[in-house]
């Protein structure tokens, strides 16, 4: 598993927020400012470092840290973000740091906060004198937008997933439908307008899809309005060395073709005679499989990454 370690300088608190936000979707991860850095730190794998901009550049103590772990750093794979007022100056700014780097994989660029009541006297009259070169009047403004940096969080974890230690295709495509096929207990997850719900049901595999019969209820409410869903298949928690688990994306269709239903109802070891007898309708959800992810501590024992992603 990529172990993930956030490095970041605030001074009036958005990068802080920024660098929150991410480590919270890039876990495993831990979060420190660049003056907390230690030797205990050096291990990790995926290192995100963030900054914001003032008066054309990262904070100093940011430079200095580039400057004196620039033999660390080559080791490592990286991201950089930063926060700003100009989103051309704080990508122009980033791109001279990631010439400086190794192996930069991915570069963010935010909105940031001011607050004008907030600024030391040197800061004020800086940002007026630059908001007066921009042609904008010096009051407040926030350009921070959470959707932005979870989207890009969000991309940043998939990159990090593709450094996995993967086990070959193959052999990961049959475990995960091992897995499918030996439980038949999950929890759908499903949301709209509001409303999220998460249902315990017993479901089958059978050719790639996941069917679930099932007498109606609240998911259904979500289902009309939204066919994504996430769906988690698990043992047991025993100990970190047992885990084992799937986390499953993707979309939930409520199947009106009566071949498919006859077909699955067969499967279940039903007939339609048996299935109109019943004093209630059952429904059935085709739940159309996007992406796996799979923990398992076999893996690790195999020689690769404890986590996988299976994309369908």
């Amino acid at each position: 598993m990529i172990k993930t370690l956030v490095l970041y300088e605030s001074k009036y608190g958005t990068t802080w927020e920024a660098s929150n936000i991410i480590s919270l979707i890039m876990g495993p991860s831990r979060r420190y400012p660049i003056s907390q850095f230690s030797d205990s730190l050096r291990d990790f794998d995926f290192i995100v470092m963030g900054s914001p901009i003032y008066n054309g550049k990262i904070h100093p103590k940011m430079e200095a840290f580039l400057r004196n772990e620039q033999e660390w750093l080559s080791g490592k794979k990286i991201a950089l973000f930063c926060t700003c007022f100009s989103g051309s100056k704080g990508l122009s700014v980033l791109r001279e740091v990631e010439d400086s780097l190794d192996d930069v994989l991915e570069l963010g660029v935010f909105g940031g906060r001011l607050e004008m009541d907030r600024l030391t006297d040197d800061d004020y009259q800086a940002l007026t004198e630059y908001l007066s070169k921009e042609g904008l009047p010096p009051q407040g403004m926030d350009l921070f937008n959470r959707e932005e940096i979870v989207d890009w969080a969000l991309r940043l974890k998939d990159i990090k997933d593709s450094l996995l230690d993967r086990l070959p295709l193959s052999q990961l495509r049959e475990a995960v439908e091992n897995f499918l096929k030996e439980h038949n207990t999950c929890t759908l997850a499903t949301g709209s307008s509001g409303r999220i719900r998460a249902t315990p049901l017993e479901y089958i595999y059978n050719q790639g899809h996941i069917y679930i019969l099932t007498e109606g209820g609240e998911k259904f409410a979500n289902l009309l309005f939204s066919s994504k869903i996430s769906m988690a298949i698990y043992e047991d928690y025993t100990d970190r060395d047992s885990l084992c688990g799937i986390q499953i994306t993707g979309q939930a269709n409520i199947v009106e073709e009566m071949a498919e239903y006859r077909r699955v109802i067969k499967i279940k070891g039903m007939d339609m005679h048996f299935v109109k007898s019943l004093p209630l309708d059952l429904h059935l959800i085709r739940v159309d499989i996007e992406k796996v992810e799979f923990l398992n501590s076999d893996f690790k024992k195999q020689g690769y990454s404890i986590r996988q992603v299976l994309e369908f």
